[in-house]
């Protein structure tokens, strides 16, 4: 029992020994703390900790951190391609900006081609070498507004000044600057003109007006229907007030832009430091208006004018007069006016486009005028029997068979005719004194002249169908000689303006190089065709139209797709 109560105590006795030994070490290390004896070890102990961790993973801690250093460069490299391709593009819409003003590279995506100029009108704006300001009497929006016609005229003139620097054009409200209109001394302009001038700074100006009606071509019947009323197209604009009334109540009958012709015209008339002037004579029941030689020599830079010849003087500045075939004769005093027209003071020089018909009476002052130049007009019409030289209708005949003379401006070396309904030239002489005479278009050996209404045959054999008659005085000083001429055609038809556009037929470019030739006027290669504005703005061919749907719709997501997965590729690879 002795021995278990001793060991009770030696059990019991430990627990009370234990706190006094921690107790005391804890009070000598606060004492030893307090004589700064002793250091902080713990601490030490944890950098110890930190700096074995280090040693034992350092592969990780450095593959992040080149992980992070990668990353960085990725995001720098992609943010300097981002700067750099967003730079481009700004630089290349800048370089596009400049080019687009100073050089036609706009696209005309409309079936009729509407919005461009011919090709001959761009060489004849490039080689113009003297400034020229074109005025539109309009606010910019409300021109533009307008109709369809005024947007294409506009963007004409904004093809010009790409192509040649020397030509610009400005807005003038008329209404913000009423005395604008003295500046242009006779011309008297009005809302919607449209002014061409050269040397405006010069005491002497010269100036071609365009008027809205003169932008626009219309058809037939409506020209026709006022030729039976005994209106011209200007007449009845002069009716109304103005091109914006006549417009409201005649538009529908517009068919065409002369936007390119009109300007090209005004252009050549105001650079040419020589114009020349054609003069159609009418009054006498003429048996066709010819209008559209009347656009043609306009847009080759003829002042063209109309006059009555049984109320008005023959101008003496015209260079040619035009007779269009008239079906009541003149009256002697009228015929006096064409013969003194060409004999001009007995200096000559003055030259007269005649032009017979089936439909005309008996004409029998006129008949002696030109027989006086050695001409005679003989009744019936030509006929060939060959449907080789005939068109449709053996009277609608062709021919080849040209003299080379005043041919200078026919682009084909061997030019077809259309000689349509044709009566018969006969020439008095050849030669008589200072006159002389000369057949320029003639049928075939087997061509006949027929009774236009027994169809009986009145003779056989070559005939002729367009002559050139000539009257000269020499100068006595050298011997040279100065020429009036006629030229006479045995159709009016044949420049009838159905005729005359005919693209397969070379009568265009064969009466415009006659009068060329006659009025020694430089040609400028130039002839503009009406251009026919239809449908939509944005109308496309079916070719245009599938070749976008193709683009849009394929093309350009697969290159895009293409660039987007090569670049996906080449980061996944890095």
């Amino acid at each position: 029992m002795a021995d278990n109560n001793e060991n009770k105590a030696s059990v019991n006795d430990e627990p009370d020994a234990s706190p006094k030994k921690e107790e005391s070490k804890l009070d000598e290390i606060v004492k030893k703390q307090r004589e700064g004896k002793l250091s902080k070890q713990e601490p030490e102990a944890e950098n110890d900790t930190a700096d074995t961790e280090d040693d034992e993973a350092p592969a990780e801690h450095k593959e992040k951190r080149h992980t992070n250093v990668k990353t960085l460069k990725h995001g720098l490299m992609a943010t300097v391609l981002t700067l750099v391709f967003v730079a481009a593009v700004v630089l290349v819409n800048v370089i596009a900006t400049i080019i687009f003003e100073r050089y036609p590279l706009t696209l005309d995506l409309t079936k009729e081609k509407k919005y461009s100029i011919s090709e001959q009108s761009e060489d004849y704006i490039k080689s113009i070498d003297t400034d020229v300001t074109v005025t539109i009497f309009a606010k910019e929006d409300n021109f533009l507004a307008l109709s369809d016609y005024t947007r294409q005229a506009v963007e004409v003139l904004k093809k010009y000044k790409q192509y040649n620097d020397r030509i610009d054009y400005r807005f003038v409200d008329i209404d913000s600057n009423p005395d604008i209109v003295k500046d242009y001394g006779m011309d008297t302009v009005s809302a919607y003109d449209i002014m061409f001038e050269t040397n405006p700074t010069s005491e002497v100006k010269r100036t071609r007006k365009v008027t809205i009606i003169d932008l626009l071509s219309f058809n037939d019947e409506f020209l026709t229907n006022l030729n039976n009323y005994g209106m011209s197209l200007e007449t009845l604009v002069a009716q109304m007030g103005s091109s914006l009334t006549f417009l409201q109540y005649y538009g529908a009958y517009v068919e065409a832009s002369r936007a390119d012709e009109a300007f090209i015209s005004a252009l050549m008339a105001v650079t040419d430091p020589n114009p020349t002037t054609a003069v159609f004579l009418t009054g006498r029941s003429e048996a066709d208006n010819l209008n559209y030689l009347h656009s043609l020599l306009e847009a080759n830079g003829y002042q063209v004018k109309t006059i009555d010849i049984t109320k008005e003087e023959i101008p003496e500045e015209a260079n040619v007069v035009i007779v269009p075939a008239p079906t009541q004769d003149y009256l002697p005093e009228e015929v006096t006016k064409l013969s003194d027209y060409l004999d001009n003071d007995g200096k000559m020089g003055k030259q007269m486009l005649y032009c017979a018909s089936l439909r005309q009476k008996a004409t029998p002052n006129i008949d002696e005028l030109l027989e006086e130049y050695g001409i005679r007009i003989g009744e019936g019409v030509i006929a060939e029997q060959s449907g080789d030289y005939f068109y449709r209708l053996p009277y609608y005949t062709i021919t080849t068979n040209i003299s080379k003379n005043f041919t200078q401006d026919l682009t084909s070396s061997s030019p077809v005719l259309l000689n349509c309904m044709s009566r018969p030239i006969t020439l008095l002489f050849d030669e008589r004194g200072n006159n002389g005479t000369e057949a320029y278009v003639q049928s075939t050996e087997d061509a006949m002249t027929i009774d236009a209404t027994t169809m009986e045959t009145i003779s056989k054999g070559r005939q002729i169908y367009t002559a050139v008659a000539s009257k000269a005085v020499f100068s006595t000083e050298d011997g040279s000689g100065t020429y009036s001429n006629i030229i006479v055609y045995g159709a009016v038809e044949t420049l009838a303006d159905s005729y005359l556009s005919f693209s397969q037929f070379d009568n265009r470019e064969y009466v415009l190089s006659l009068i060329n030739g006659v009025t020694h006027k430089t040609s400028t290669g130039i002839t503009v065709e009406p251009k026919v504005i239809t449908g939509n703005v944005y109308d496309l061919t079916d070719k245009q139209r599938s070749v976008l749907q193709w683009t849009f719709t394929l093309i350009i997501p697969v290159i895009v797709l293409i660039i987007g997965g090569v670049i996906w590729l080449r980061r996944k690879n890095r």
